[in-house]
């Protein structure tokens, strides 16, 4: 995907100068309104985004833009990856990369939500985002060097298209106030479910975070932040991450561009048992 403009000219220009000031004055009125946050931080995601967009896609590097995509939103990219059309003759093997660095991506940003959102918060909270990502990068790693015929067909060679989620903008203040407004959204309908149809907090988060696993992260640390002794951090977490698995496996299930969906499903379920298994005999030991 090439740049519309260079990254050195951005800084000749008063929108980035604009958009990082204003991003300063936000985190000062945060400081003293803890609620607002989630507006400086989705807006400084905007950023790093801008920044990775311009210093790691060269040479438009599919797995990368899924990295980048990722980001914004790994619900979008797997549902443009694995339904779009002029993907359909893209490689398994690039289609998984593609799809696992989004993963990966939302896993960073929840790390990101989790240390901005809480202070000096348990490691144990980090834990089972920090094994998830570990995993699926060993995955990357042994799909980028497997010679399995699962992952080689005649589409290797097949140029590539582009994922249309990057833009060349240092920071889209639009994106900032819808996903802002989608997390304050997110946490209104966790109360109305649970209150209207007399669900759990565990259950009504599940059933959100079938949608975009980071908003609903943010959403329940600010839920959190108001109201700590009614929510449980660590169990609502896991909840998310099932969740994310199983819209997620959803997708690549019903998706008609991946040939071979057995792979990406099972790599996704095991990420998660992993997961349930260390973090709650981790949380058992640091407890």
């Amino acid at each position: 995907m090439p740049h519309n403009t260079p990254l050195s000219y951005h800084f000749k220009d008063k929108q980035i100068w604009l958009d990082m000031g204003l991003l300063a004055l936000l985190f000062v009125v945060a400081s003293y309104v803890p609620v607002l946050k989630i507006v400086p931080l989705i807006a400084s995601l905007e950023l790093f985004s801008f920044f990775s967009f311009h210093l790691l896609t060269k040479g438009s590097r599919f797995q990368l833009q899924g990295f980048l995509g990722g980001f914004i939103s790994s619900t979008a990219v797997f549902l443009q990856v694995l339904n779009d059309a002029k993907f359909a003759a893209t490689s398994d093997r690039d289609l998984v990369r593609a799809l696992l660095f989004a993963i990966c991506a939302m896993l960073l940003e929840c790390l990101f939500i989790i240390y901005f959102l809480t202070d000096n918060a348990p490691l144990f909270y980090y834990l089972p985002f920090i094994i998830q990502l570990i995993f699926f990068a060993l995955v990357i790693l042994y799909v980028n060097t497997s010679k399995n015929p699962r992952f080689v067909n005649e589409f290797d060679n097949e140029p590539l298209a582009d994922i249309e989620l990057l833009n060349d903008h240092p920071i889209i203040w639009k994106n900032v106030l819808k996903l802002s407004l989608l997390i304050f959204t997110l946490i209104w309908l966790m109360h109305f479910v649970g209150s209207e149809f007399g669900l759990s907090r565990g259950l009504s988060t599940l059933l959100v975070s079938l949608f975009e696993a980071h908003a609903v992260l943010a959403s329940v640390l600010t839920e959190s932040a108001l109201a700590p002794d009614q929510v449980e951090p660590l169990t609502l977490f896991l909840v998310i991450l099932l969740g994310n698995t199983l819209s997620k496996s959803y997708l690549v299930f019903k998706g008609a561009n991946m040939r071979k969906k057995g792979f990406l499903i099972g790599v996704i379920v095991t990420a998660l048992v992993i997961c349930l298994v260390i973090t709650i005999t981790g949380t058992q030991l640091l407890i």
